[in-house]
């Protein structure tokens, strides 16, 4: 019997279980009952679990991340479990798959392994739960998103409006005029910058906005078809793409070489990620790359410091913000003097995944 069987019987997160068994912090009168009446009937035994929460250390951390078959996130991790390891930390890994249901699970599982502090690359619509744990005591550190309503988490992120603006401002030094961007999901902080840096790029080439060339995209790979499709279609098709992670480039790429458009001859393609696969692929691509090492290594060395030093005041997180670099390759070029044909615009059909 373990305290999430309670939390579940009650119908309430392990933090509120917590802070109803252990008298800290405030939970409602209904909130309490709830709990002790789901304690008897289970026949829990709190001081197993609940009470050790803050009191026990266990020396592992737990790292919550969007998907693990992405490369950014499958390097992330391995230089969290390197860098772990050297500070004496074992490590449970939970990918969510950008699913804030998943993300809820295992922070209340993370929370009943009673992990001395944790990694999270947030999905930002749970911060209410984030905010439960940090709250109990639990040590949290963002990595590569931050959610706004918790001014008191460290964050180690990249400065993703200056990515955003040097792979747009890249496109325009070379004399693109119409760059279309596929932008990841505007929930996250990360989607955000980038699509800010995209537009200040803009501004400063004194080029105006066109709404129809900035497609949002999920990262399954039939959005991003679509969504390159859709920019080829148009009236006044764009020159250079600007994909915003390495999952909607990979689609990018794939859908423009089934469509027969020439990259970089027709249109450029920039990727955001320095993933192996970019170097490979012909053309090798132009990337935005992350220190995605030293990220993991920062928020490692972040998250431990707070564990050694649990009396540092946390009124206001610390945030630690690393600078992307751009790579330049092959899959980049002049604009063509002449707009994309007819004929090649209407080639098809293509794969659709």
């Amino acid at each position: 019997m373990t305290i999430r069987d309670v939390a579940l019987r009650a119908g309430v997160s392990i933090a509120a279980v917590s802070r109803a068994l252990n008298q800290s912090g405030y939970v409602s009168n209904e909130i309490k009952q709830r709990v002790h009446e789901a304690v008897r009937e289970l026949h829990y035994r709190p001081h197993d679990s609940a009470r050790g929460l803050k009191l026990q250390r266990t020396n592992t951390i737990g790292l919550v991340i969007a998907d693990i078959t992405n490369p950014f996130y499958a390097e992330l991790a391995a230089g969290v479990l390197s860098s772990a390891k050297k500070w004496g930390y074992y490590v449970i890994l939970a990918a969510m798959d950008e699913d804030p249901a998943q993300e809820a699970e295992y922070l209340n599982v993370l929370m009943e392994k009673r992990v001395d502090g944790i990694l999270a690359v947030a999905t930002g619509q749970n911060a209410h739960l984030w905010r439960e744990a940090i709250d109990l005591g639990i040590k949290v550190v963002l990595v590569d998103r931050k959610i706004a309503s918790l001014p008191d988490a460290d964050v180690v992120l990249l400065d993703n409006v200056k990515g955003g603006y040097d792979a747009t401002a890249y496109l325009t030094a070379l004399g693109h005029r119409r760059i279309g961007i596929m932008s990841g999901p505007l929930s996250t902080t990360t989607g955000q910058g980038r699509l800010q840096g995209y537009y200040k790029a803009l501004e400063d080439a004194s080029l105006p906005i066109d709404p129809e060339l900035v497609q949002m995209v999920s990262f399954k790979r039939k959005s991003g078809i679509q969504a390159v499709d859709h920019l080829l279609a148009l009236r006044k098709p764009p020159t250079a793409i600007f994909a915003t992670n390495n999952l909607i480039g990979e689609t990018a790429m794939f859908a423009l070489r089934a469509r027969g458009v020439s990259v970089p001859g027709t249109i450029s393609l920039i990727m955001f990620d320095d993933v192996p696969w970019a170097s490979l692929t012909m053309p090798s691509l132009t990337v935005i790359a992350q220190p995605i090492s030293l990220l993991g290594n920062h928020a490692v060395e972040q998250l431990v410091q707070r564990l050694q030093h649990p009396d540092l005041p946390i009124s206001e997180g610390r945030t630690i913000m690393l600078e992307p670099e751009l790579i330049v390759r092959e899959s980049c070029a002049p604009p063509l003097p002449l707009p994309i044909t007819e004929i090649e615009r209407q080639a098809g059909p293509y794969p659709s995944s």
